[in-house]
């Protein structure tokens, strides 16, 4: 499957060399696929209702969420990727209950990457 590329400070479309829409490949293919499927909001995805972390029914919102649940969550989504064997989150609350934190990610030819959240 072929993901387009995004820009990671914009998140929006880029051209390649030949004024196409750039593919993403390899690693940073996976760590992307990775961003994304972490992204998705359960019920969102029209033929896919089932994908998704449930953001808007479980977690925001709600007072005193587990972040071991929400770190299953982002996990779980991660693996979903083709050839990602194994995804380490680690998230850190601030004072402000602003949750930040990494996706570490190894791949089935044992190249690792990282996400930042």
């Amino acid at each position: 499957m072929k993901t387009l590329f995004l820009m990671p400070n914009s998140w929006d479309l880029a051209l390649d060399a030949s004024g196409n829409i750039a593919i993403a490949s390899s690693t940073y293919q996976q760590a992307q696929d990775i961003a994304s499927a972490c992204r998705t909001i359960k019920q969102d995805m029209y033929f896919n209702q089932q994908d998704g972390i449930p953001y808007l029914t479980d977690i925001l919102g709600k007072g005193k969420y587990p972040l071991a649940l929400y770190r299953k969550y982002l996990q779980d989504a991660a693996l979903t990727v083709p050839d990602v064997v194994s995804a380490e989150v680690e998230l850190q609350l601030t004072h402000e209950r602003i949750v930040s934190g990494q996706i570490k990610f190894t791949n089935d030819k044992n190249i690792t990457g990282v996400i930042g959240l």
